[in-house]
């Protein structure tokens, strides 16, 4: 026993249990020599309550097969073309799984073993495992699609949503007045989502960026300069985008370099310095470019 190793289905063990598992996939790989009093040998480590429970529970639920690895092992063709056994479809039924949905599994499952030295009662063991998490990813999906709805005309942000609003000092008007215009756009979309509170928080605060960010336009064109700052509307603009200040005030003695360098006159510094900082998070933010690429990429110059 020194040194043995056991394994278990982490599907199985998630719907049934860890004991439960264990013992399962002993039973799955010695159907021939499976007794109750010999998993108490075998598992001395656990508790003789505990494996009498688990096993009586997996009595219960009809798992335990009475057809031997000789019985399955009768058709030669079994390893290019496996079906399950009846004994293994009330297995799987009996876990919850739809007769129809394990035999959607069986093209894929066979593809992948095909060729593949696997003896029966072990393909059946791998096929319930593999049917088994299929049907929980399954069931996980429908779920999440279950809570998804449509919005209607009622919808309101929750108290959460209007909280981090208010953090970023966003009134209850400005939300309000936002309201009508969020959810017409999205009732004509007919889109359902379960996470509408996100949406219109983007929403708001790109709203509430371009109603406070004042742009330059009203200024005469005017060379970069050594002292130069973004204003204090642009530095809200971009904590909106959830970039941090501190990477934003590292860059500006790079965005005042390029351009002192460049020589060229501007009444849109703020402008410019908004995209220079959205263009290098994203590339920071991918580790895609070191400084050398940074300062050559102009594209956001042109903005």
């Amino acid at each position: 026993m020194s040194g043995k190793k056991y394994s278990f289905s982490k599907e199985i063990a998630e719907s049934l249990g860890i004991t439960e598992a264990i013992i399962l996939d002993f039973f799955q790989n010695n159907r021939e020599n499976f007794s109750l009093s010999i998993l108490k040998d075998e598992f001395r480590f656990l508790d003789v309550s505990q494996i009498e429970n688990s096993y009586q529970k997996l009595d219960n639920l009809g798992l335990f097969s009475n057809i031997s690895a000789k019985d399955s092992a009768s058709n030669p063709d079994e390893s290019m073309n496996f079906y399950p056994s009846e004994d293994l479809v009330k297995q799987a039924c009996n876990l919850g799984i739809e007769e129809d949905f394990l035999g959607d599994q069986l093209p894929s499952f066979n593809l992948f073993w095909k060729g593949k030295d696997l003896k029966p009662h072990l393909k059946e063991s791998k096929f319930l495992q593999y049917a088994l998490k299929n049907w929980r990813e399954k069931e996980k999906i429908e779920y999440q699609e279950s809570k998804k709805v449509l919005i209607d005309n009622n919808w309101q942000p929750s108290e959460d949503a209007r909280s981090i609003l208010k953090g970023l000092e966003i009134g209850d008007s400005f939300i309000e007045n936002l309201l009508p215009e969020f959810i017409l756009f999205w009732k004509e979309k007919r889109i359902k989502s379960n996470s509408w509170n996100s949406t219109f928080l983007n929403h708001a605060k790109k709203q509430w960026a371009r109603k406070n960010f004042k742009l330059d336009s009203d200024k005469e064109d005017q060379p970069m300069s050594e002292d130069w700052l973004p204003s204090e509307d642009c530095i809200k603009v971009l904590e909106v985008t959830n970039i941090p200040v501190d990477f934003i005030e590292s860059k500006i003695p790079e965005f005042r370099l390029y351009w002192i360098d460049a020589g060229e006159i501007s009444p849109n510094w703020n402008n410019k310095f908004i995209n220079f900082i959205k263009n290098s998070w994203e590339k920071d933010s991918k580790k895609s470019s070191n400084i050398l690429e940074r300062l050559a990429n102009t594209e956001w110059a042109k903005k």
